[in-house]
């Protein structure tokens, strides 16, 4: 077990080799090079530490963030020769300061590509460019029909490096995953006497679908999960969550507990209180129906769950219990678990932990 120093009694351990053997699975089941997507701080496990092992252990050379500011961020943890796409929109006023950190932009409209050739322009260079292509997402993205020839001679200061599309149902719907592909090959067959990368599958679609293109684009399953559940007993959780039993005492039958009564006691119970709450990214939609784990023993959570505390059911452990670690989130109660709980997805039980909560890396 690692020897954990931490401020909080409640901390997160990111397994790094874990998240390199991901990294490999998704290398083997795309037959073809990643590009790794570390956007929302790699969906809360810590862009600057994964990307810099992924970069020095595994040799990635591309990754995908978000946001501007995620990108300079990224660029202090990995060197020049790394390629780093903003997925999302820089406003004008950054333009400048992105192409000067090296940033490849990702243009989805004649207004943008305007404004991104502008300001190449007026510093006498070529933006390295990631055009979007909107194959059926309806988000952000050209006309699969455009035809490049006419659209650089309009905006000759940049540098078509990537063609990125992305699958809407990858993990629902392969009749219109597979229409997508038509016509995210119809736009490359238009444009076939010009050179690019072209990347165009996610997590699920890789454990989906056979790759044909020049780059992956894993997101999720670097991190343990995927979504269309093909992949399951093969990818491993990264980060574990784990708290202590800060305080114990003992309420009789008929005590409520915790912020509007919503827990009533049929027994005598033993309550344990854990030192996590919805503040730290333990959904407040958890109370009454999540548990934790101590050791192999489950403790149901009672009453609402507090910004910085939640009451556990600990009867079975005793009252001699306090200090005693818990599991929170790791290979016994998974993201999907808390996603089922929070009446949501394991995407946004990941990104919702918190920045209070320290990142330890090590093995579980």
């Amino acid at each position: 077990m690692l020897l954990v120093n931490s401020n909080r009694p409640t901390y997160a351990i990111v397994d790094k080799e874990r998240f390199g053997r991901n990294i490999d699975l998704a290398r083997r089941l795309s037959g073809s090079d990643i590009i790794a997507v570390v956007k929302a701080d790699a969906y809360g496990h810590g862009a600057r530490e994964l990307a810099e092992y992924a970069y020095r252990e595994k040799r990635v050379r591309n990754f995908a963030v978000a946001t501007m500011t995620e990108g300079l961020v990224l660029r202090q943890s990995v060197p020049s020769d790394a390629d780093i796409i903003v997925l999302g929109y820089v406003t004008e006023s950054f333009i400048k300061e992105a192409i000067e950190a090296g940033l490849t932009l990702s243009v989805f409209d004649e207004g943008y590509a305007k404004s991104v050739s502008g300001v190449a322009g007026s510093m006498g260079v070529k933006a390295k460019v990631a055009l979007e292509i909107d194959t059926g997402m309806s988000r952000l993205g050209f006309s699969y029909d455009l035809n490049l020839v006419d659209f650089l001679s309009r905006y000759v200061y940049m540098d078509i490096t990537n063609v990125i599309s992305h699958l809407a149902t990858s993990d629902s719907d392969n009749g219109y995953a597979y229409e997508q592909t038509k016509r995210f090959d119809r736009f490359l067959e238009i444009n076939k006497g010009f050179c690019f990368a072209a990347s165009f599958l996610n997590s699920s679609g890789i454990a989906s679908y056979e790759n044909r293109w020049t780059y992956t684009r894993p997101g999720l399953m670097l991190y343990g999960y995927e979504s269309s559940g093909a992949l399951e007993g093969k990818l491993e959780p990264v980060m574990s969550l784990w708290s202590e039993i800060a305080h114990v005492k003992k309420i009789k039958k008929g005590d409520t507990v915790g912020y509007g009564r919503t827990y009533r006691a049929d027994k005598d119970t033993v309550i344990g209180v854990v030192p996590i709450g919805y503040a730290d990214g333990y959904l407040r939609a958890f109370s009454n129906r999540a548990h934790m784990m101590a050791g192999d023993i489950k403790c149901p959570v009672i009453g609402s769950v507090c910004m910085d505390m939640t009451m556990i059911d600990v009867t079975p452990l005793g009252e001699n219990c306090k200090g005693r670690r818990i599991q929170v989130l790791g290979d016994d109660i998974s993201a999907d678990l808390w996603g089922k709980w929070g009446n949501t997805i394991n995407y946004e039980a990941l990104c919702g932990i918190s920045y209070r909560v320290p990142r330890i890396y090590g093995s579980f």
